[in-house]
């Protein structure tokens, strides 16, 4: 049940000309005007946070809709939407009366939506506090806008809105039923992340070959270099594939040792010395683009920025940091390879990686090339197999942790600006686990084992 319909709109602010293309949210009462002012304030956010936000407040918009009526207090309404996100609208029985049809999200997801409609309520609360307009909460709300207006009272008033609503969780028991659920893992498999130790090689000269090539013998001839190139960026540079897709030719260069020096920039804010442009001008006034974190996910376009800890903070970039270090010399040698013979450009674009016909290379044109490259060499492309993109980023962290490296090195490396960031890519697998485990028990039994306990509790 939909009760609000979204549609991406040019939006003029003033007459400079100047057109942001936002969502704009329409009810059947006309355009959702206070949430329209605040993406107007937060234009400059990605875009994906842009379409996240606006889609966890259509969430809101349809729960407060389809339950009319059924609390006695605006505040119950509030915290039994935070609690549908976590456990879904689907009873026991397969039923929905609310017809939302939802299904659980996992919490960090349902947190992360919270997140967002707790940012906007907060700003609306000090723009009716500006506006000194008063929100009576004993009274029934009679429109959409007025509703936001009281989920922001609450918010400023109490805090109590959706700030605190995930410190207790719902017990197990009051878990709706998933009409979809999903696969079971079957007993004694485990969840991989990291891609499959041992096959990168495999991966990248015999799963990334040119159709009709396959038995060149020159490198530039046999290999689709864009997409080794990227994917020796993720594996042993540690990048995200958003960030690859970034780069600009111009930042890679060869350092003194003959690695390749790779700075990732800021999309918007990045620039190449004091007196530069900021990158954002310079697309706009030497190419007519955007950053491309600004184009809606549906566009080729599109590549998503996750604010990663910068090397240079006055110029905005960071630096690549190769692991094994060899690899950036292997990365130096392909990359000239690439630009002699690959690499084709229409003029119309600075960033690194094309496409055949010259243009910036898309999320999907690459995930198209690694699912045929895993295929190649037959293993499955998927999350759960570790085969995915964004398994690669997971294969550096876990190498780093592998080879000892301080967890201060680990963040470093990854461009992390919290250490916790990084556990989720250098937690233990099921197999590590074991192999410690078994080792721990290997030297704590027989005489040697003995000897070292009754040494260590002297």
């Amino acid at each position: 049940m939909l009760n609000s319909i979204c549609l991406q709109s040019k939006v003029t602010i003033d007459n400079t000309g100047n057109v942001i293309h936002l969502p704009v949210i329409i009810t059947p009462e006309g355009i959702l005007s206070s949430y329209l002012e605040y993406l107007i304030v937060n234009r400059n956010r990605s875009r994906s946070w842009i379409d996240r936000s606006s889609f966890a407040l259509r969430l809101l918009i349809d729960y407060t809709k389809q339950n009319e009526g059924c609390f006695e207090k605006p505040p119950q309404l509030f915290r039994e939407f935070a609690n549908a996100l976590y456990t879904g609208t689907v009873g026991e029985d397969g039923g929905d009366q609310s017809w939302l049809r939802w299904k659980p999200r996992a919490e960090k997801d349902a947190a992360f939506l919270i997140g967002l409609i707790t940012h906007y309520t907060d700003w609306l609360a000090i723009q009716n506090e500006d506006r000194n307009l008063q929100i009576n909460p004993l009274k029934k709300p009679t429109s959409y806008e007025q509703w936001m207006s009281l989920a922001a009272h609450y918010q400023k008033k109490e805090r109590a809105f959706l700030s605190h609503l995930w410190a207790t969780h719902p017990e197990p028991s009051a878990y709706r039923q998933v009409m979809a659920r999903r696969k079971s893992v079957s007993a004694g498999t485990e969840s991989t992340k990291s891609f499959p130790e041992g096959r990168i090689t495999d991966l990248l000269w015999d799963g990334f070959v040119r159709y009709g090539f396959e038995m060149s013998d020159g490198v530039h001839e046999r290999l689709d270099l864009k997409n080794v190139l990227i994917t020796m960026l993720m594996h042993y540079g540690g990048l995200r594939l958003s960030e690859c897709l970034q780069i600009w030719v111009e930042d890679v260069t060869p350092w003194d040792d003959g690695t390749a020096l790779v700075k990732v920039f800021h999309p918007a804010l990045g620039k190449c010395d004091a007196k530069s442009p900021k990158r954002r001008e310079e697309l706009l006034m030497r190419f007519g683009l955007k950053p491309r974190f600004e184009y809606p996910k549906s566009h080729s376009l599109h590549a998503g920025w996750k604010d990663p800890a910068e090397s240079n903070s006055s110029l905005h970039y960071f630096v690549v940091y190769w692991f094994p270090h060899s690899m950036g010399k292997t990365f130096n040698d392909l990359w000239r390879l690439y630009l002699t013979y690959q690499r084709i450009s229409d003029g119309d674009h600075p960033f690194a990686f094309t496409t055949r016909s010259g243009a910036p290379l898309s999320i999907k044109g690459f995930n198209q090339a690694l699912k045929r490259a895993v295929g190649r060499i037959h293993l499955p492309f998927s999350k759960e197999a570790g085969t995915s993109a964004h398994a690669h980023r997971h294969a550096y962290g876990q190498a780093l942790a592998n080879a000892g490296a301080d967890s201060l090195i680990i963040r470093n490396a990854m461009h992390h600006k919290s250490i916790e960031s990084q556990q989720v890519y250098t937690r233990l697998t099921e197999k590590q686990m074991r192999h410690h485990l078994v080792a721990i028990n290997r030297d704590n039994t027989g005489i040697e084992g003995i000897v070292k306990r009754i040494t260590n509790d002297e």
